[in-house]
């Protein structure tokens, strides 16, 4: 089995290369169509993601269809995804007609060893109801629907969109969720939806990789982001005990200009680059201070940069000034427009990206912890060492 992230290069063309031979799993992050401007699109917060192709290689490909983006064009889109990855003979699983066809795992047999994926996300956009169509949201289910699997296949994998977007570092609760999953009885955590390579750790007789980063994206999108054009890639060995496994990295390689993206294996030095990279991600995790003090300092920045400004909250006193002039700009001019930030009438995107902001647990556990922090009833963890760590880690973000 080959562990990939994020398939998302819209209309770019993509050629892979250097993938050993092996079902792969990878998040497909929005649906495929010939054409999205055939589609409608559905009312949400955020962009609209598609892409118009799939995978040209050798590899069987298997799809986490769970996460938030891949309804972006209704239940349309959702049928056109499903004709185009059965024309490839892709399976996939993590969304379905209703709950409870979305909750359904994908089987398959990696040479004489049989899997099984389950397939969640964060609640986000497109979340299967009992009557409607929709992704697979995590809950409580999964643990039951890992110990049923368990007892007909050789290993479970569980596959989940959930992550701070361009955090390097998982919160604890989701740390703390993956390894519960382990503890439920499956061999490997599939983590996305950061959209930047997360760390990765062994975990009594299982391994979670907690972000993949991006497999093969729109460049337009994610070139000049520090970390958005190379992803972490698993080759796991099912058929012995405990699990072989390799992590490498693969960099997406574009020419300006052109209509094509390269996914290939990192070179000798980029992969230096990107082990350094790693470590700082991975060490953490063993230390619960140091841990728990980088989600600090993600969760303050992360607010600061965009939270309190979406929850149209009115700045920190002793954060205000060293927020990002964008955001604190618009924080005070709401302010001055409306005089009561807190009278003024919602809109409908309001309440759209308010649900956005609290319903998907991750940035609701930004939103505790930072409120939590400036507020006193968090104890602040965070030393000069994490703060010159974040500040490394994470340059798009500011100093709090």
């Amino acid at each position: 089995m080959i562990l990939v992230g994020d398939w998302a290069p819209g209309e770019t063309k993509v050629g892979i290369a250097q993938l050993v031979n092996g079902v792969v799993l990878a998040n497909l992050e929005g649906p495929i169509l010939p054409c999205a401007y055939e589609y409608d699109t559905v009312n949400k917060a955020g962009p609209h993601l598609f892409s118009s192709t799939l995978p040209e290689t050798k590899n069987q490909f298997i799809f986490s269809l769970a996460n938030n983006h891949i309804m972006d064009y209704g239940v349309t889109g959702f049928e056109t995804t499903q004709v185009q990855l059965g024309q490839r003979n892709f399976g996939w699983c993590g969304a379905g007609q209703d709950i409870n066809v979305a909750r359904q795992p994908a089987i398959v047999n990696d040479g004489s060893v049989k899997l099984g994926i389950i397939a969640c996300c964060e609640a986000q956009f497109g979340i299967a109801r009992l009557n409607s169509p929709g992704v697979a949201e995590f809950g409580p289910w999964v643990y039951a629907a890992i110990r049923e699997l368990y007892q007909t296949v050789d290993a479970v994998i569980v596959s989940i969109h959930a992550a701070v977007e361009d955090s390097p570092w998982p919160s604890p609760y989701i740390r703390d969720l993956y390894r519960s999953y382990i503890d439920a009885g499956a061999s490997v955590v599939h983590g996305h939806h950061a959209h930047v390579p997360q760390g990765y750790e062994v975990y009594r007789e299982g391994v979670i990789f907690y972000g993949m980063g991006n497999f093969a994206v729109d460049p337009d999108k994610w070139q000049s982001h520090p970390n958005g054009m190379w992803s972490l890639v698993a080759e796991i060995d099912f058929s012995v005990k405990p699990l072989y496994w390799q992590p490498l990295t693969f960099e997406i390689h574009h020419r300006p200009g052109s209509e094509t993206i390269t996914v290939e294996k990192s070179t000798d030095e980029e992969q230096e680059n990107h082990r350094r990279y790693l470590e700082m991600c991975n060490y953490p995790l063993g230390d619960s201070e140091l841990f728990t003090a980088l989600w600090q300092e993600v969760a303050l920045r992360a607010y600061c940069h965009y939270g309190a400004s979406y929850m149209r909250f009115l700045p920190h006193p002793k954060t205000g000034r060293r927020m990002r002039a964008k955001t604190s700009l618009s924080i005070l001019k709401n302010a001055f427009l409306n005089k009561d930030i807190q009278s003024s009438t919602p809109t409908h995107y309001d309440y759209m990206l308010w649900y956005h902001m609290i319903a998907c647990e991750s940035h609701r556990q930004m939103l505790a912890t930072a409120l939590g922090i400036l507020g006193g009833e968090i104890e602040d963890l965070r030393t000069e060492e994490t703060r010159n760590l974040a500040d490394e880690m994470t340059p798009w973000l500011r100093q709090v």
